[in-house]
């Protein structure tokens, strides 16, 4: 996991990467840290849709409620971006790399990778 938030942190400060990898590497590194943290969840499936399910089921009784508008954003996103029947494939120009670079920084905050700052 430590490999892909490093890859995310080179993507947000010098943009290096492909933005449908890095896409997919934001989706991995919130579906690990939700695994670690247990957030959301109280069985084995840790998938981001998973966990936001777990917590929309929950509700404000799980102690990361505050998470969830984060999670569901970027799991909506990124089950977007990371669609296997996308004909685009890999090409920077079907995804909005300014938007993605958002995302990116959103995954960093809610993993302590870097602070939120406004």
């Amino acid at each position: 996991m430590v490999s892909k938030i490093v890859d995310l942190l080179y993507f947000y400060k010098i943009g290096v990467g492909m933005p449908r990898d890095i896409a997919t590497k934001m989706r991995l590194v919130i579906e690990a840290c939700c695994t670690f943290t247990d957030f959301g969840s109280s069985d084995s499936d840790h998938s981001l849709s998973s966990v936001v399910a777990n917590f929309c089921d929950t509700g404000e009784q799980d102690p990361a409620c505050a998470l969830l508008d984060e999670l569901d954003e970027i799991h909506g996103y990124s089950a977007d971006q990371c669609r296997e029947d996308d004909p685009a494939g890999d090409d920077a120009d079907a995804l909005n790399v300014v938007e993605l670079i958002g995302f990116v920084r959103r995954t960093l905050v809610i993993v302590h990778a870097m602070p939120n700052l406004p």
